[in-house]
């Protein structure tokens, strides 16, 4: 048997339903984790409003944020896997039905002329990061309707390998969190990238962001001990949600980590919003599908 361009399209179409209206759980609990640590009124209110906000949406079966975002997807391709089609026209088809259906804002448009798609796809969107996987015979899909409030906060900067990148790499998170204030939408998550090149240092700032769950580690230790300092140090800061002030401005810092230049390395850190939205499913040969991050995701046969 193989996979289908039919079953990819209902399949992504159903991930991007899930994102935009319902949290996944490990963020659903980091929020609820972080109310637990404020004392202050105004941070408990601000988190109350998030918790309506969550509510409301999910009972109306509306997004959770006005801003429903750019169509972005991570495709993890099994070598094993075995497909009839195009997975990226399926795609495509997925989020302009979405659009309609959902529904969601129409924000897509051509940079220069401005001219609206109305489908929320067109010029390389939707964007697809694939990776390979070798010996599995799944193909499996995360729908990220990624916002622009916090994505317009991403920034980058060069380090001389003279220098302590560590050092470096701590400056660099704090003078951006301190510029952006609370035009993330926080409580965030930060995603960080260091080595590489620009864009793959950036790329691997973004895919850190939706590590499952916030909060886990890298598994080199160097890495992970300064996750853990960045974190600490953004939220001794006492910005807190919304920044507004309070204990919790960041849920989770996440670092990935790439080969880079022997005399100089890229550092790029980028934002997401506490409206933390993905949703992923693994379809296999055999026609199942398995949804991974959310309530509805019991497994199925299409």
């Amino acid at each position: 048997m193989a996979i289908s361009e039919q079953l990819i399209q209902a399949t992504a179409g159903k991930l991007i339903t899930f994102a935009s209206i319902d949290l996944p759980d490990d963020v659903s609990r980091a929020l609820q984790d972080a109310y637990g640590q404020e004392a202050d009124p105004a941070a408990r209110s601000q988190m109350e409003a998030i918790f309506k906000n969550i509510d409301l949406a999910h009972k109306k079966r509306v997004g959770l944020c006005q801003d429903t975002g750019v169509p972005l997807f991570y495709l993890k391709l099994g070598l094993n896997c075995q497909i009839i089609g195009d997975p990226e026209r399926a795609l495509t088809q997925a989020v302009a039905k979405a659009t309609n259906e959902v529904p969601l804002r129409q924000n897509v448009i051509h940079p220069l002329t401005k001219k609206n798609s109305g489908s929320n796809t067109g010029w390389g969107i939707p964007y697809c990061h694939w990776e390979v996987l070798p010996g599995e015979d799944y193909l499996e899909i995360t729908a990220v309707p990624k916002g622009f409030g916090s994505e317009m906060r991403a920034a980058q900067c060069w380090v001389l390998t003279s220098e302590d990148v560590d050092r470096a790499a701590v400056k660099a998170v704090l003078d951006v969190v301190e510029d952006a204030m609370g035009e993330p939408c926080p409580p965030v998550i930060i995603g960080v990238g260091i080595g590489g090149f620009a864009d793959s240092s950036m790329a691997n700032a973004k895919k850190a962001l939706f590590r499952i769950p916030i909060g886990s580690h890298h598994p080199d230790p160097l890495v992970a001990a300064l996750e853990e300092e960045i974190y600490k140090a953004i939220n001794s800061l006492g910005l807190g949600p919304t920044g507004l002030g309070g204990k919790t401005y960041c849920l989770g810092v996440h670092i990935e980590i790439s080969g880079s230049h022997t005399a100089v390395i890229p550092i790029s850190i980028i934002y997401q919003c506490w409206a933390c939205r993905y949703s992923t499913a693994r379809i296999y040969n055999d026609g199942t599908v398995a949804y991974l991050t959310h309530a509805e995701g019991d497994e199925q046969r299409e």
